[in-house]
């Protein structure tokens, strides 16, 4: 029973970001105090915030949402017939609450949350003058609608001139990508800045073509995601939360964890391995083998 109550209390919250312990008592028909606890219990991997008095509430942070990959988009649309079903059987009206708020989720996740790239919003600084340089000029021809002028290195190539029209800078996954126009190749496609050697700004005006940020995305390689459970040091929870990011982190008697969604290949392993020894993979175990492998090998270059 409180299980269940946890979890409808939490789409409750996601669905209206403020309710109130007088709804959530009448509602499951528990007291003020149950309530109060219930909230204790999800405010340990939520960030909830309880303010009481007149115009109090119990509120979740705007910037939270279930996290993507919570399910897969087969797993949702799984779940959302399922209650379609059960309501044909049983019109509870809990059901098609529960398919209302299912459906808004993979829409949300299918949503992209971009940065618009207008002057002055945002400021990115980079080890690397060359690279910084590069992002500089592609938003100067997105912004006024220049050509320009590349020459990418791909796998097996020595490099390739082209002109291209830039529509949009993408940061997906640690990769700065260009989304533009091409010409030799007559169509959108996506560019890694880490490919591209030179690029020039041209003098050569283009009108730019409309097109859904989701575009964009359905370019960009498609890897499977897992939750990366962590236990952390106390003194290197400051530090590391300026990485992660807050959200990322709780705290459970006396002890503090982390959980992050990250691509299931090599590159996580020394993504894991770069947060340095205040950390313990705790999850998924083939992670940790992977992590203990990489290791092994590292120590036996440095002896």
């Amino acid at each position: 029973m409180k299980f269940s109550i946890l979890i409808d209390m939490l789409f409750d919250l996601l669905s209206k970001r403020k309710i109130t312990a007088a709804y959530l008592a009448e509602k499951y028909q528990i007291s003020p105090r149950t309530v109060y606890r219930y909230v204790d219990l999800l405010s340990q991997k939520l960030p909830i915030t309880v303010k009481r008095g007149r115009n109090g509430g119990i509120y979740l942070s705007d910037s939270y949402r279930l996290p993507v990959g919570f399910m897969s988009a087969d797993e949702y649309t799984a779940a959302i017939n399922a209650l379609v079903s059960a309501y044909a059987n049983d019109p509870k009206p809990c059901f098609l609450e529960a398919k209302r708020k299912l459906s808004a989720q993979l829409k949300r996740e299918q949503k992209i949350l971009a940065v618009t790239g207008e002057a002055g919003s945002f400021f990115i600084e980079n080890i690397f003058p060359a690279f910084t340089e590069k992002i500089r000029i592609l938003e100067e021809c997105i912004r006024n609608g220049f050509l320009a002028e590349i020459t990418y290195l791909p796998e097996r190539n020595n490099g390739l001139i082209s002109n291209v029209e830039p529509h949009a800078l993408l940061l997906h996954k640690g990769i700065w990508l260009l989304y533009a126009f091409c010409h030799t190749e007559r169509a959108f496609r996506l560019f890694s800045l880490s490919k591209i050697s030179t690029v020039l700004q041209t003098d050569t005006p283009f009108r730019k073509r409309p097109f859904e940020w989701s575009d964009a995305l359905d370019l960009c390689p498609r890897e499977k995601q897992i939750i990366v459970r962590l236990a952390v040091a106390e003194h290197a929870v400051p530090t590391l939360r300026e990485r992660l990011g807050v959200e990322a982190f709780h705290k459970t008697k006396d002890r503090w964890f982390a959980e992050l969604l990250l691509p299931d290949s090599e590159a996580t392993v020394y993504t894991v391995l770069s947060l340095g020894e205040n950390v313990e993979i705790l999850s998924p175990i083939h992670l940790r083998e992977k992590v203990r492998t990489a290791v092994q090998i590292l120590a036996k270059k440095y002896k």
